[in-house]
């Protein structure tokens, strides 16, 4: 079998196909010229990428933009708070002149949208708008949606704070105030105030009767209730928020001895300083759980003696500082 030389017409076809590609080639090169842009896009992983803002930046230039200095654009795109929405920091710097803004948006998307029409008109200021300007002939296949007229918005008021109530009911633990390990119930009512909480608190600890000599008869009853207010500053990250807390609290404590000749009944009081932290996991939009870990220290707590102060015997002095735990749940009226 012998191989023929190649005809004239297979020599015209692969040369047409060979420049056919040759063109679209450099068609595409063309329908994206380079812009001049230093682009830093900092976003989540949700977000489009840098790249389509870039591509989008192109197609609202619509051709090769005006010689002039590169446009410096930084982009930060972060969650705003817990309902979802996100907020656009957004810097651009051409030559010696800044500016920044700030833009807030439902979505990542409409962001993403908004920094390629910013970034465009950064680059050629003389375009009025992008919905101004006659598209360039396109497939219908690949024909985009006019852009609409960037429209410079008013100043927005400040948003209002939001307030949410919230009763809390809970458990704690303290280590230090009492003689031995004290559980008790708490109880809270807060006022949030978007990341500032504002309330009043109650705890009342179970019974202690601990005994004092070999024999186990003589010892005294502890019974202890705390009541005040608290503040605290919280920082949302997701459906968990974390802070520094702090309460005012009023201590008093009952204290009757048994297993002695003359036992008797006293009450005494001190005000109690108490500082920590606090968590808390958002479980829907009405029930929350929260966590407390804390230092409480008392201010002049006396020292609770068995007997008469001279020639009594010494039952116990509060630590300074007692260590304090507390977790329970929330139900948050909007």
């Amino acid at each position: 079998m012998r191989v023929g030389r190649p005809t004239f017409a297979r020599v015209a076809i692969v040369s047409f196909v060979v420049s056919l590609g040759l063109a679209v080639s450099a068609r595409a090169k063309a329908d994206t010229p380079s812009l001049p842009l230093e682009l830093t896009w900092d976003v989540p992983a949700e977000c489009p990428p840098a790249s389509h803002v870039e591509r989008r930046v192109a197609q609202i230039l619509q051709g090769p933009p005006p010689a002039k200095s590169i446009v410096v654009a930084v982009a930060r795109i972060r969650r705003a708070d817990d309902s979802g929405r996100f907020e656009l920091s957004l810097s651009i710097r051409t030559g010696d002149v800044e500016e920044s803004r700030t833009i807030d948006a439902a979505s990542c998307s409409a962001l993403a949208e908004a920094s390629a029409v910013v970034i465009a008109l950064a680059i050629n200021p003389e375009k009025e708008s992008p919905a101004e300007t006659p598209p360039s002939p396109t497939p219908a296949s690949t024909a985009m949606a006019p852009i609409p007229p960037l429209v410079p918005r008013p100043p927005q008021p400040p948003r209002p704070p939001r307030y949410h109530y919230a009763l809390g009911l809970g458990a704690a633990v303290d280590s230090g105030t009492l003689p031995d390990v004290g559980a008790g119930m708490l109880a809270s009512i807060a006022v949030r105030i978007d990341r500032v909480r504002l309330g009043v608190l109650s705890t009342l600890w179970f019974r202690q009767e601990p005994t004092f000599d070999a024999s186990g008869q003589a010892g005294a009853s502890f019974d202890m209730i705390a009541a005040g207010a608290f503040g605290g500053y919280m920082v949302a990250l997701g459906p968990v928020a974390l802070g520094p807390v702090a309460n005012l609290e009023a201590t008093f404590v009952r204290v009757r001895g048994f297993g002695i000749r003359t036992p008797r009944a006293s009450w005494t009081g001190w005000p109690t300083a108490v500082l920590g932290g606090r968590a808390e996991l958002r479980v829907s939009s009405w029930l929350g759980l929260f966590a407390r870990a804390d230092a409480a220290f008392a201010v002049a707590a006396p020292t609770f003696t068995l007997g008469n102060a001279e020639s009594g015997l010494s039952l116990h002095s509060p630590a300074i500082p007692a260590a304090r735990l507390g977790f329970g749940a929330e139900i948050v009226i909007p």
